[in-house]
């Protein structure tokens, strides 16, 4: 694994960590972040250019992974979302176009907002490259994100703005945001005890935010179950 100096910021998660908060599975991950066989990535992992034996990724991949995921589960194929992301850097001078503030995906064709920044938006699709499309749209994969500048952050998980992930805290674990304790280990100590009041004691935590926790570990289980 990296220096600590290398990973610190950065966050750290194993492919199975990754699948789970991202809703796909471990090898999906393995396949965009380090390749398949005679296949190469094509996501730049963090990591892979610090040790070529980890297989570990950073939180900014873990967003590319996230953006990734949720475009395959609405029916655009890996082609496309390659042929967008060479797009994007060749004619736009985006370095990693799925985690810009400027992203954006209608669940059919990928989109970047017009570089005249003038609300209308630059279609990425295969068939009509650099076509303007002249509609709203909504991205739900990046609706929960928080950037500085054009830069994401944090994460903020929809229904769960008591969570945080964010890669300078804990590595990048889930955490409760204002209590700083993992949401994982909460979980943990629930399948323990099954007692809300008492880890509410323990951890000196409303009983609200102890099930703010265990609904959102929840959600990630029933999500990939």
């Amino acid at each position: 694994m990296p220096l600590d100096h290398q990973i610190l910021g950065q966050g750290v998660y194993t492919p199975r960590e990754a699948a789970r908060l991202v809703g796909a599975n471990a090898q999906q991950v393995l396949r965009w972040t380090r390749g398949s066989g005679p296949t190469d990535p094509f996501l730049t992992a963090y990591y892979q250019f610090l040790d070529e034996d980890v297989t570990e990724i950073s939180f900014l991949d873990l967003i590319e992974v996230r953006v990734v995921s949720a475009m395959r589960r609405a029916g655009i194929s890996l082609q496309s979302i390659k042929f967008a992301i060479s797009f994007a850097q060749d004619r736009l001078g985006l370095e990693r176009p799925l985690i810009s503030k400027s992203f954006k995906s209608d669940g059919t064709e990928i989109l970047m907002d017009a570089i005249e920044n003038d609300g209308e938006l630059v279609s990425l699709s295969r068939k009509r490259p650099g076509q303007k499309v002249f509609r709203e749209i909504v991205s739900q994969s990046l609706n929960d994100l928080e950037y500085d500048g054009d830069n994401v952050v944090r994460w903020r998980p929809q229904r769960f703005s008591a969570v945080v992930i964010d890669p300078t805290r804990h590595f990048g674990d889930p955490i409760l945001d204002e209590f700083g304790v993992s949401t994982s280990v909460l979980a943990e100590e629930f399948e323990i005890f099954s007692d809300e009041k008492y880890l509410s004691k323990i951890y000196d935590i409303p009983i609200k935010k102890i099930r703010v926790a265990l609904g959102f570990e929840k959600s990630l289980d029933e999500v990939n179950g």
